[in-house]
């Protein structure tokens, strides 16, 4: 068992029947999947931005059309989320 604080998480990547929860200080690998995950974290802190990557809001450096930087990583935004995205960063 490790605890993670929701304050260090940075982004979690789907690996199929796995997450990697990315964190402040680390990694942590955990058999689990996305969407259970998804469900579990609160709302206005987390945002889905692709089948694969959920990311923390206020982690965000910076973000275009078509990417989000989160802890020195370009995240995809994938076209069916991709309204929604817009929506929470005030694009639109």
């Amino acid at each position: 068992m490790v605890k993670v604080f929701l304050s260090e998480i940075l982004y979690i990547e789907s690996l199929k029947d796995y997450v990697k929860v990315k964190t402040i200080s680390g990694e942590v690998i955990s058999y689990q999947r996305i969407s259970y995950l998804e469900e579990k974290l609160p709302d206005r802190r987390f945002l889905r931005i692709h089948r694969a990557f959920i990311i923390a809001t206020d982690k965000i450096r910076s973000f275009s059309a078509s990417a989000i930087e989160v802890g020195g990583q370009e995240l995809p935004i994938g076209r069916q989320y991709k309204a929604d995205v817009m929506k929470v960063l005030g694009i639109q």
